[in-house]
């Protein structure tokens, strides 16, 4: 909802400015304006607000920064100019560039989002809540195109007012409002982007078309329609060493840690998001707002993917005198082994998700009184198609090399071009829906008081009902080898001869044909397997009806005889969760359905406080508790007994939410409208993080070891937060305009790893991140130019025969982007980008980086668009 905490009277001054994803920033407010509008959930944060109004280039720096200075809690803000200054495709990786975010790479865009090292956050969408059906709760924002969005707000503490959810922090996405421009826009961009590795070139659109009139009796009434359409040709390259093995027969008289073959990968296909919002404005009085509002967001994944993987051979199957070591470890080096087992598969992997909220609500101000409510539905769907076609073989030699930067491997004495090198061919085929929707209803009001130190009273109620569903359930199918003759007809040579390029690799063989693989029908019938597709496994399917009734109360408060203010509050939360699935009936063996209820309440206190130490300079305290609740998937109540070996494996829908306790100090000097710096000291107690344990149970006077998830596992984490942003007016007349965007993000964090036995950093979280922005802007020209980089990270757990559990780290790597605009007029603007510039190798490895897990690399992209008011 939107919100404000009293009538606004300072001015909006708009000024259009161009800019390289089709979207235009047309509002340049003052700081109160955006800080009345850019709450969490939409309502205010702030109490005391110091009027900033600029304009010209410069306004989305100086309005990003506004929103920090602004607001009670602390937060980091990128607003539309600037997303747009830079090629970013989706909101994730607009939101590399925040502080204390860190994001992972997928098909060379950004993948998972962290927050201080926690995925568990809660996403909004114009402060509704918003998500992507899956197993988790939250939005994936890879499917947002970058051009629907005006800013981003991240929200690093919690008050009262915002929807519980995230124990990591919250983000914001807001798109425009008619209301946000002075009178009728008209804008549209075309871009051209090429891959670099793919070798091809696609099209991407956007418009933005915006008017508001004044009808005298009626008011002033307001609509907006912006539309995206993004597709992106890419290629992901990828080789992979075998998880280590210990091997006695290599070294005479030592035990020796070999890889256990190799795996490459080349992806490629094609990446479509599609993005619309249509917002209706209408202000019949000063009084009254109403508003109606939809939002659509499509991303496809259409990917082919061609893969070789060869298995290293038993004992004695290798070629004397080729073992070498990395001198003083037991690490293989070197190795080539004879008769390895070899498999080729050309694969369809194609994803899809669809997420589209429609919501009407309003606000009435009489006097001292504020009143709004919102009533919204969103619903979302997402799918996972998976059908590969495989040839195996036997190859006369493999040849494995770990000493350079990527693992090296070739294959000797076998055609991989001759089908009749293959012994037999198959194919494999999965399917896996999610379906989602969510219902909510929101009643706020605030009432201004005339104390010294309660500026407001903030009172609100908010139901929601959300449901969750795999249904009809995924579905796996394996079916029986085949002669590899039948594959006749149906395969295709490898069509990437260029596979990651500097490196040695397995070249040249047959693979599967994916867009035969696309049609599985067809494909079976080709192939002669008669085995029909399964059903899914009724124990994995659950649907789960999630029921939340919550409560706040809120003082905004404002010191009379200090420059203090802030916001103290509550937030009560009911949750109830109704989870139905099925169970094997230890009885008879069969199948029974199951549901069970569970509820819960929780009280989440918040104080967040602003002390302005001296003018432009401002200590900051806060303390809150947050929460998530369980992944839906952790929920299901499904339980699959084993009497043989009388084992089982369950979900647990009694799990509680993972709950955190926070403390933030943050420091933060403001020099002028587009220049600052801050340090932020953090640290979370994060309890109940969910991890898989097993514990005997009693079914029909059996006991059974049962593995369930549980809420065990707690987290200490602790950081520093460090940013500048500033232009360099001081500098001579020919390098005015030159500017710099840098911050820092230090997390230390600490949990046990039940798989490794020990206490570990949380993974996927470097523990030292850096963002370094270059800016131009003189003149008709604007540059940016954006290096992100991240430390080295534990990336997951992998179990290897004979040597247990090995942590799996990623090391250490940067990305870089740059973009460069020139507006030819006030109409007309041309810009040239580049992503990934570095053309950035990404390695892991297991433990030591003597045992080499993977690499890859992706494209670079080179994209030229035309930007054009009407």
């Amino acid at each position: 909802m939107r919100s404000a905490s009293r009538p606004v009277n300072v001015g909006v001054i708009t000024k259009l400015r161009h800019h390289t994803g089709g979207i235009v920033l047309a509002m340049v407010c003052s700081a109160q304006t955006f800080a009345q509008s850019t709450g969490a959930n939409g309502a205010s944060s702030g109490s005391s607000l110091d009027p900033i109004i600029v304009t010209g280039a410069r306004a989305s720096l100086a309005t990003a920064q506004g929103i920090k200075r602004n607001q009670a809690a602390i937060v980091d803000a990128v607003v539309a100019d600037d997303i747009n200054k830079l090629p970013d495709f989706s909101v994730t990786e607009a939101l590399q560039r925040v502080t204390g975010v860190q994001i992972s790479r997928d098909r060379g865009e950004g993948g998972v989002v962290t927050i201080r090292g926690l995925t568990q956050m809660e996403t909004t969408l114009n402060g509704r809540e918003i998500f992507t059906a899956g197993w988790g709760r939250n939005l994936d924002f890879n499917d947002i195109p970058a051009e629907m969005v005006s800013s981003v707000n991240v929200f690093k503490t919690s008050s009262a007012e915002q929807i519980e959810g995230g124990v990591g922090g919250s983000i914001d996405l807001r798109t425009r409002r008619p209301f946000d421009f002075s009178g009728p826009q008209a804008v549209a961009t075309v871009r051209t982007i090429h891959g670099s590795l793919v070798g091809d070139s696609k099209s991407q659109y956007s418009m933005l078309l915006s008017n508001r009139w004044t009808t005298g009796k009626e008011g002033k009434f307001g609509i907006l329609l912006s539309l995206s359409r993004q597709e992106r040709a890419w290629r992901e390259d990828q080789k992979t060493a075998g998880a280590p093995l210990l091997r006695t027969d290599l070294v005479p008289g030592r035990t020796v840690l070999a890889p256990n073959g190799t795996t490459e990968t080349a992806s490629l296909g094609a990446r479509k998001r599609t993005g619309g919002s249509l917002f209706l404005q209408w202000q019949p009085s000063d009084a009254l707002e109403l508003y109606a509002e939809g939002n659509h967001a499509e991303f496809r994944t259409l990917q082919n993917s061609y893969q070789v993987y060869a298995t290293a051979p038993g004992a004695g199957a290798f070629v004397p005198g080729s073992v070498a070591l990395f001198p003083g470890t037991a690490d293989v080096q070197n190795v080539t082994w004879t008769n390895a087992s070899i498999s080729t598969a050309g694969a369809a992997r194609d994803t899809i998700d669809r997420t589209t909220q429609v919501a009407v609500g309003g606000s009435w101000t009489r006097a001292a009184l504020t009143l709004k409510t919102d009533l919204s539905y969103t619903k979302s769907h997402n799918n996972l198609f998976y059908s590969a076609l495989t040839l195996n073989g036997t190859a006369a030699t493999l040849t494995q090399n770990l000493a350079g930067s990527v693992p090296g491997s070739r294959v000797g004495g076998t055609n991989l071009l001759n089908l009749g090198s293959f012994a037999t061919a198959g194919m494999s085929y999965a399917s896996r829906p999610f379906d989602g929707d969510l219902k909510t209803v929101r009643l706020d009001g605030e009432y201004q008081m005339t104390g010294d130190f309660i500026d407001s009273l903030v009172a609100g109620v908010r139901y929601a009902k959300r449901h969750a569903t795999d249904t009809p359930g995924q579905i796996v199918f394996y079916p029986a080898a085949v002669p590899a003759a039948n594959a006749a007809g149906l395969v295709m040579v490898n069509p990437v001869g260029d596979f990651f390029p500097g490196a040695t690799s397995i070249q040249g063989f047959l693979t599967g044909n994916p867009s035969v693989a696309r049609n599985v029908d067809a494909l079976r019938t080709a192939l002669g397997i008669a085995a029909t597709i399964p059903v899914s496994n009724p124990l994995g399917i659950w649907d789960i009806a999630e029921e939340t009734q919550s409560a706040l109360l809120m003082a905004k408060i404002k010191a009379a005889t200090l420059p203090l203010d802030g916001n103290i509050g509550l937030r009560i939360v009911r949750t109830r969760e109704t989870v139905t699935g099925n169970q094997t009936d230890p009885a008879t063996g069969g199948i029974a359905p199951i549901a069970i209820d569970h509820a819960y309440t929780d009280t989440l206190p918040s104080i967040n406080l602003r002390y302005q130490l001296a003018p432009g300079l401002y200590l900051r305290g806060a303390a809150s508790k947050t929460l998530t609740r369980p992944d839906f998937n952790q929920l299901s109540p499904s339980l699959t007994l084993n009497p043989a070996l009388l084992i089982g494996t369950a979900g647990n829908p009694a799990l509680h939410p993972i709950r955190a306790d926070n403390w933030d100090v943050a420091i933060e000097r403001y020099i002028d409208k587009t220049t600052s710096v801050h340090l932020t000291g953090f640290v979370k107690k994060v309890d109940g993080f969910v991890t898989t344990a097993t514990r005997p149970e009693t079914y029909n006077a059996l006991t059974y070891q049962v593995s369930r998830p549980q809420n065990a596992n707690t987290a200490d984490i602790k950081g520093l937060e460090i940013g500048y942003q500033q232009f360099y007016d001081f500098l001579p007349d020919w390098l005015r305009g030159l500017g710099l965007q840098a911050n820092y993000t230090y997390v230390s964090s600490e949990t046990l790893d039940n798989a490794l036995g020990q206490k570990m950093p949380l993974q996927n979280l470097s523990k030292h991140s850096i963002n370094l922005i270059g800016m131009l802007e003189k003149g008709p020209i604007s540059a940016r130019i954006a290096y992100n980089w991240r430390d080295k990270f534990l990336s997951g757990v992998t179990t290897v025969a004979g040597l247990g559990a090995l942590p799996v780290y990623t090391k250490a790597y940067g990305w870089l982007d740059a973009s460069l605009s020139y507006r030819v007029s006030d109409k007309i603007s041309l810009t040239l980008e580049g992503l990934n510039l570095l053309r950035t190798r990404r390695s892991s490895y297991y433990g030591v980086e003597t045992r080499p897990q993977s690499s890859w690399i992706n494209d670079t992209q080179i994209a030229a668009s035309l930007t054009v008011r009407f």
